[in-house]
């Protein structure tokens, strides 16, 4: 651990000085590496690297705090969860897609920039790095932002504020997509080219193994509970559909997921992946309501329909009372926000006959087709976001050591009771009151 510590303290924070003009004539005066638990995720380390220079020709010295991504685990732990694909692909986002967008929008006229989407990144690269280790590794050097003020929002539960901004930033992110389609369609292609394809099969054979025993067991967990509480299944409509998905998919719920990646050459979209409150970080104004946000982790980037990214963050972050009040405003504004920003981008107006497959009843029939994509993995992400922090350290330590041990099925199936059956009973019995579990 030591030889990995210096080498980011050392190498790595070289490589970070040679790469950026704003770093010219800069020494190191002191480079201080710390690694917060909170800060911890299942599949990566994220470290504080804290950078004291100073200005060889003034004499002046400056802080720049920094945050160091790198990935976990030995090689098996790596394999079973994808790292191989994940991380790469998180690093052709900032090396590749975000720069490309930039380029793009700045030859538009456009004063919106990509980039400013998410904190500044000094260095995303990959290969193997003898000095560090034997394995392939990734390296993403970003802006530790929290001195200007971004903090993680509420744990789970969003309230319209924190939403709306979320929505109308993927908007953004999402618009950049369809605009070098109409605009520069081989660019497109270009970028999406890069993206290594993360299925949930492959060839006919499971390929995201991990997910795979977590998609498993989320289902398992909701068809035990109406098992148990048949109240629960309020309607026909609703039983009808649990039971199709207990007797079409079963145990092989990788089957149903792999439906949701169908790329159309319509709305396919580079998307962010995993598009959840713990992958944004708000900056708040001095009546502590949100008014900027950034997007972070695209491990889980794909290429694929808007509505992947869409509804899983309306399922995962919305509370049953929000979602009866809130959902079809909720869509209205990204609606607005991607139509806002592709008239912007294009220099036309809404009644463009090039924006007519992203109109609003259209858009609203493409939705409704993917949508049960976000409820589906908002079954896996809910229990672990609404239990303790003891259940949570638990079921991540089994997640480490061995997916498929009896440790990790017990957690996945009760961790946080009976307050998250009737949570993640609620997502699928929306999703089935909206008809989006028709497509089964």
């Amino acid at each position: 651990m030591e030889a990995k510590v210096n080498y980011i303290k050392t190498r790595l924070v070289q490589q970070v000085l040679t790469s950026h003009e704003c770093f010219r004539g800069m020494e190191v005066v002191r480079s201080d590496l710390h690694t917060p638990k909170h800060l911890d995720g299942f599949m990566s380390a994220i470290h504080q690297l804290t950078l004291t220079l100073r200005h060889s020709a003034s004499g002046e010295t400056s802080t720049v705090p920094l945050l160091v991504k790198v990935m976990k685990g030995d090689e098996l732990f790596r394999k079973q969860n994808l790292a191989h694909v994940l991380f790469p692909n998180e690093i052709n986002i900032y090396a590749n897609v975000l720069p490309q967008f930039d380029a793009f929008l700045a030859a538009a006229g456009s004063d919106r920039r990509a980039t400013r989407w998410c904190p500044r990144v000094y260095l995303s690269t990959m290969g193997q790095f003898r000095e560090y280790s034997e394995l392939f590794e990734t390296f993403l050097v970003m802006e530790n932002v929290t001195p200007r003020g971004f903090r993680t929002g509420p744990r789970l539960d969003l309230d319209e504020a924190h939403l709306t901004l979320m929505v109308e930033i993927i908007a953004r992110y999402h618009a950049c997509s369809y605009a070098l389609r109409i605009k520069d369609p081989p660019a497109l292609d270009r970028l999406v080219e890069r993206i290594v394809p993360l299925n949930f099969l492959q060839d006919g054979k499971v390929f995201f193994e991990s997910y795979d025993v977590v998609f498993r067991l989320a289902a398992e967990r909701l068809f035990a509970y109406v098992d148990a509480v048949p109240a629960e299944l309020d309607s026909e409509r609703f039983r009808q559909h649990v039971h199709t998905l207990r007797t079409k998919y079963g145990p092989n719920q990788s089957e149903l997921m792999q439906k949701f990646l169908h790329r159309d050459p319509t709305y396919s979209v580079i998307l962010h992946g995993d598009y959840n409150r713990n992958n944004v970080l708000f900056r708040y104004d001095d009546g502590q309501r949100p008014v900027e946000v950034l997007m972070i982790d695209f491990q889980e980037n794909r290429y694929g329909s808007p509505a992947l990214d869409l509804s899983f963050l309306m399922y995962m972050n919305m509370t049953p009372e929000l979602r009866e009040r809130f959902w079809e405003e909720l869509l209205r504004r990204y609606h607005r926000q991607l139509m806002g920003t592709l008239c912007e981008v294009l220099h036309c107006a809404a009644s463009d006959p090039r924006l007519e497959p992203y109109r609003e009843a259209s858009f609203r029939a493409h939705f409704a087709r993917f949508a049960l994509y976000g409820a589906m993995v908002a079954l896996n992400f809910i229990p672990s976001m609404m239990s303790s922090e003891e259940e949570v350290i638990e079921v991540s330590g089994y997640f480490e050591q061995d997916i498929h041990c009896e440790g990790f099925r017990r957690c996945a199936l009760t961790m946080g009771g009976d307050v998250v059956n009737r949570r993640i009973t609620a997502v699928m019995r929306h999703a089935s009151k909206m008809g989006y579990m028709d497509v089964m």
